[in-house]
């Protein structure tokens, strides 16, 4: 008998095994996809350059845990901050423009903060100010950020979220990051797990190979996923897990890759803009998004789910690269490839966005089930959620207290 399994191999689920082995636990981590890393993924054999089709940044760099194992890995971290909307189309942000940008920015913020400090944990839409001048781009930025438009935006949770706003990339990418975190563990692919009966003196883990055993069991399956009972739980799990799997959703952000003919990318180096400001239903477009050769076009919120249930991904940006850049761009296109997180089985989605008024939920997902199911993933942590470090953090944390107290068991008496 294990004593843990671990569901899901993505950057908790890898966090969490690798702690358990390291306290000298058994730990079999059961995983769905025919890979490691869950949505972050570093996709190679596409374009022939490294992309991060799932997450990219290493969000709050300066004390993300994945920093000094990429280093320690072999990977190259490139440490320059990203410089977001740079230019709005072609034009560069005038001085005087951004200043009142970032005034309006506060004052948004304030005006969420303030809501939150009243004890409401209501849609951000609810409390912006009316008169914000830069009331459209702040909506589609939200939109990119937090994967929801701030309709569905909970104020409680944006506030809570400890940023450092230092984001670095990967080279090599991100994913390819996570991914190295496998080696060594007992990981077993495709093979998803249907049900997790913890009602008897163990907890039986069955998947479509077999049933395992073991003494303890953490779920790092995203919450879309959960609330559709995958895997199933049997004894039904009490009603405040079932709340937390419906209010802790997921968000959408999509990403068009685009290769272009030799020479024609504009601009030099990275560079990031916004391609209009005018409306929400537009993209944040990044050239040589971590130094490779291509270009990024970002959609956020329902007008990235709107596009890829539509299949209009691929097109739009391209209309997008044409708006901002000319026909002459769109000739020299030569291919593009869409992720589509929205309608991908194992997500259902891509970051974590609590429902407004269900920010208080990622507190019971911390807790354990009879200190037998532990959940884990980027839906867990209030002030990290949302990004891998705080998957990690979360496995990690799972891990320990698994440790603690199966040595408790164990202890002499």
């Amino acid at each position: 008998m294990l004593d843990a399994c671990v569901v899901g191999a993505g950057a908790a689920g890898l966090a969490a095994a690798c702690e358990l082995a390291r306290t000298g636990l058994s730990a079999r981590v059961l995983e769905a996809r025919g890979r490691v890393g869950g949505r972050a993924w570093t996709d190679v054999e596409t374009l022939g350059v490294p992309i991060d089709r799932g997450c990219a940044w290493l969000h709050c760099a300066d004390r993300n845990p994945w920093t000094p194992y990429a280093r320690e890995q072999g990977f190259t971290v490139i440490e320059r901050l990203p410089d977001w909307q740079r230019y709005v189309g072609r034009a560069p942000l005038s001085p005087e423009r951004r200043a009142r940008r970032d005034a309006d920015w506060q004052r948004a913020e304030r005006a969420i903060e303030a809501a939150v400090r009243a004890g409401r944990d209501v849609p951000a839409s609810e409390v912006l100010p009316p008169d914000l001048e830069f009331r459209t781009l702040i909506d589609a930025t939200m939109s990119w950020a937090m994967g929801v438009d701030t309709v569905d935006l909970s104020t409680a949770d944006y506030v809570i979220y400890a940023d450092t706003e230092i984001n670095w990339a990967v080279r090599e990418g991100l994913g390819a990051v996570v991914a190295t975190a496998a080696r060594g563990l007992d990981v077993v692919l495709e093979c998803p797990v249907v049900g997790i009966d913890w009602g008897g003196s163990h907890v039986r883990v069955t998947t479509g190979r077999g049933t395992l055993e073991c003494r303890a069991v953490i779920v790092t399956v995203p919450t879309t996923l959960l609330a559709r009972a995958t895997p199933r739980f049997s004894p039904a799990l009490p009603s405040a897990y079932e709340e937390a799997f419906n209010g802790l959703t997921l968000g959408v952000a999509n990403k068009v890759f685009v290769e272009v003919e030799p020479g024609a990318l504009p601009f030099d180096g990275s560079v990031n803009l916004v391609a209009s400001d005018t409306t929400v239903r537009t993209a944040s477009v990044s050239v040589r998004p971590a130094g490779q050769d291509v270009m990024l076009v970002f959609f956020g919120g329902a007008y990235a789910r709107e596009l890829e249930t539509t299949g209009a991904l691929d097109v739009t940006a391209r209309d997008v690269l044409i708006g901002v850049f000319g026909s002459d761009l769109g000739r020299k296109i030569r291919r593009t490839t869409a992720t589509a997180w929205a309608t991908d089985p194992w997500a259902l989605g891509s970051y974590s966005a609590a429902r407004p008024g269900f920010a208080r939920c990622r507190n019971v997902l911390g807790e354990s089930v009879a200190d037998r199911i532990f959940f884990a993933g980027e839906a867990v942590p209030p002030k990290a959620y949302g990004a891998i470090h705080g998957a990690a953090e979360s496995g990690v944390t799972a891990a320990r207290r698994i440790a603690t107290l199966l040595a408790r068991d164990v202890a002499p008496r």
